[in-house]
C-alpha cells in the first residue's frame, strides 16, 4: 500500500492511497467464497457455487463491496502509519475496482490542527466577585420556611374570604351534560384572582361552607381534553371546608425542624452562609476561568475544524439531557428546534474547542505533567467529596484506564488554566 498525505489547511488533508493488485485480488476472492457459503443456487451445494457463476449474478454487488471494505481497513492503517488525528468521517472518491489491477482513492478528511499557544502569559482579566449578602441569607431562610408552611383549618368563621385556601367538590356541565373530566372531590384551590383551571376560585369569596356557587370556564383550543376544547362550561362550586396556610416562625424550632447539625437559628443561619460562601466561590472561579480563556482565545486565533465543533455541541446538549433527566424532564418531549438548537451553541462550542486546543498547547510548551502523586492526591479529594473509601476511589480508577487518563487530562487542564492564571494580570 502507497499513501501520500497532502496538507490541505491547518484543518485539512487529502489521503490518496494506492492498493496493490494482489491486495484487491485476495479481498475480491475472499468476498466470493463467503458469499459461496451463503446463496442458495439450484444445482449446487452451499459452499460449492462456482465463482464464474457468483461473478455473473453478483459481480457489482462484490466489488462495491470489497472496495468499501478496502477504504476502510486502509485508511485505518494509514491514519495509524502517518500519526494523523481525524475529526471526522473522511469524504471519499475513488476509481472503480477492477480486478487485476491497482485500487486508487483520495480521503479529504478534517484533522486536529496542530497549534502554537502565544501570548499566554499577561492576559488581563476583571475577577469576578463572590459576595454573600445578608439578603441572600434572608431570603433562603424565607424560601426554606415556605417549603415548611401547612395548610391548618380556619376554625374562626365559615365563610370564604380572599386569600383562602378551600376544599371544594365541582361538577362542570355543557349543555346540561357532565362533560368528560369535569367532575372533582375533595380538591384543595386557593380564593383568588383566576381559573379553575388554574387552582383558583373567585367566586367562592364570601360563600359559606356547605354553600354552593357557580362560575363559567372557559377552555383553551389547547387544553387536553379534545372534547372541551375551545368550549364553555358551567362549573357548580360547593365549599367543603376552609384552610390557611401557615408558615413557621423563624426561630430555633425552625432550625430544629429541618433535622441537621444546625439546632439554633443562628447556627442555621451559618449554614447557609457557608453553603453560599462555597457556592459563590466556585461561580467566581468558573467566571474567571471562562474570562481567562476567552481572553487567551483572543490572542490567538486559530481555525478549528467543523467536526469538532459538532462534537462539542453534541456533548452539550447531551449533558443539558442528562441533567434535565436527573430533574425528571425528558429532553425528547419538550419538541425542540434542534437544528435551531445546534446554531445557537455553536459559537459557544466553537470558543470552547479553541480553549481547549489552546490549553493543551500551553501544557506542552510548559512541559507539564501529572505525576502519580498529583493522581493520589485527586483521589484523597474526591474520597472526602463523596464520602468514600479512598481505596475504593483507587480501585474504580485503577480498573479503567480510559477513566484513568480522562481524569489525568482534566488533572492537566486544571494545572495548565493555573499556570495561565498565575501569569495573568488580574483586577478587581
Amino acid at each position: 500500500m502507497k499513501v501520500n498525505v497532502e496538507s490541505l489547511s491547518p484543518i485539512e488533508i487529502k489521503v490518496s492511497v494506492q492498493v496493490e493488485a494482489d491486495r484487491v485480488a485476495t479481498e475480491i476472492e475472499r468476498a466470493y467464497k463467503g458469499l459461496s457459503r451463503q446463496v442458495k443456487i439450484p444445482g449446487f451445494r452451499a459452499g460449492k457455487v462456482p465463482r464464474r457463476i457468483l461473478e455473473t449474478r453478483y459481480k457489482d454487488e462484490v466489488e462495491q463491496d470489497v472496495a468499501r471494505k478496502l477504504i476502510d481497513t486502509t485508511f485505518r492503517e494509514a491514519v495509524d502509519q502517518h500519526d494523523l488525528f481525524p475529526v471526522a468521517s473522511p469524504v471519499v472518491s475513488s476509481d472503480r475496482l477492477e480486478p487485476g489491477k491497482d485500487f486508487h482513492y483520495e480521503a479529504r478528511v478534517e484533522v486536529k490542527p496542530e497549534v502554537t499557544a502565544k501570548d499566554y502569559k499577561g492576559l488581563e482579566i476583571a475577577k469576578a466577585k463572590a459576595e454573600v449578602t445578608e439578603a441572600m441569607v434572608d431570603d433562603e431562610l424565607e424560601r426554606i420556611r415556605e417549603q415548611l408552611a401547612q395548610f391548618v383549618p380556619v376554625e374562626d368563621r365559615t365563610t370564604a374570604t380572599t386569600g383562602d385556601y378551600a376544599v371544594i367538590d365541582y361538577l362542570g356541565t355543557h349543555d346540561g351534560k357532565e362533560i368528560e373530566g369535569g367532575k372533582g372531590q375533595d380538591i384543595t384551590v386557593k380564593v383568588d384572582a383566576g381559573t379553575l383551571l388554574e387552582g383558583c376560585a373567585p367566586e367562592i369569596a364570601g360563600v359559606a361552607v356547605g354553600e354552593t356557587a357557580e362560575t363559567t370556564v372557559e377552555f383553551p383550543p389547547d387544553y387536553p381534553v379534545e372534547s372541551v376544547r375551545g368550549t364553555a362550561a358551567k362549573f357548580a362550586i360547593t365549599l367543603k371546608s376552609l384552610k390557611k396556610r401557615e408558615v413557621p416562625a423563624l426561630d430555633d424550632e425552625l432550625a430544629k425542624d429541618l433535622g441537621g447539625e444546625a439546632k439554633t437559628l443562628a447556627e442555621l443561619k451559618a449554614k447557609i452562609r457557608e453553603g453560599f460562601e462555597k457556592s459563590e466561590k466556585a461561580r467566581a472561579e468558573r467566571v474567571d476561568r471562562e474570562a481567562l480563556l476567552k481572553a487567551l482565545v483572543a490572542k490567538n486565533p486559530i481555525e478549528v475544524p467543523k467536526g469538532m465543533v459538532d462534537r462539542a455541541i453534541d456533548q452539550m446538549i447531551q449533558g443539558t439531557a442528562e441533567r434535565l433527566q436527573r430533574q425528571g424532564v425528558d429532553i425528547r418531549k419538550l419538541q425542540l428546534d434542534v437544528r435551531k438548537l445546534r446554531e445557537d451553541l455553536r459559537e459557544e462550542a466553537t470558543t470552547r474547542v479553541k480553549s481547549a486546543l489552546l490549553i493543551e498547547a500551553v501544557g506542552k510548551q510548559e512541559s507539564l505533567t501529572v505525576g502519580d502523586d498529583e493522581l493520589e492526591a485527586e483521589y484523597t479529594r474526591m474520597s472526602e467529596e463523596l464520602d468514600i473509601p479512598v481505596a475504593k476511589v483507587r480501585a474504580h480508577f485503577a480498573g479503567s484506564a480510559a477513566e484513568r487518563s480522562g481524569l489525568k487530562q482534566k488533572l492537566l487542564e486544571d494545572k495548565t488554566v493555573a499556570l495561565i492564571e498565575r501569569e495573568s494580570k488580574v483586577s478587581g
